[in-house]
């Protein structure tokens, strides 16, 4: 038995030849049909990833942490061109705008760089990762 190969990147097609009883094909030329689908599947499945990105939950950036006032947050998600949310957590707000905080991405990191170094610990409680420009 034969497996459906994917296309990397998959492909996305809506010229899928419909089969009832009156075709007469064999199993063969069905595959291709098949095959098509299973791609389809994959490609949506990619898009659905890329929207949902990923999240990062209940973080803290420690006061100490801060190196030239900067603190680094790696992840193997994060792009050059990823778009990133951040959500601090309530009681972190004032301290985190006092330091003036704004973040750019680079491959595999987010890079936050303050005005002024935040003088207490910064609770996070959410960092959302986006691609929504890649491929």
């Amino acid at each position: 038995m034969a497996y459906c190969t994917g296309k990397n990147p998959p492909v996305f097609t809506t010229e899928i030849e419909k089969w009832d009883s009156s075709t007469v094909a064999e199993g063969g030329d069905m595959a291709v049909e098949i095959e098509q689908l299973y791609n389809n599947t994959l490609y949506n499945k990619a898009a659905v990833e890329q929207v949902k990105g990923k999240l990062l939950t209940n973080l803290t950036i420690p006061a100490a942490g801060w190196n030239n006032l900067t603190f680094i947050i790696e992840d193997d998600q994060i792009t050059e061109s990823s778009t990133v949310y951040m959500g601090y957590n309530f009681d972190s707000i004032p301290a985190a705008q006092k330091a003036n905080i704004r973040g750019k991405t680079e491959a595999g990191r987010l890079v936050l760089a303050a005005k002024k170094a935040p003088a207490v610990d910064l609770k996070v409680d959410e960092i959302r990762i986006l691609n929504l420009r890649e491929g």
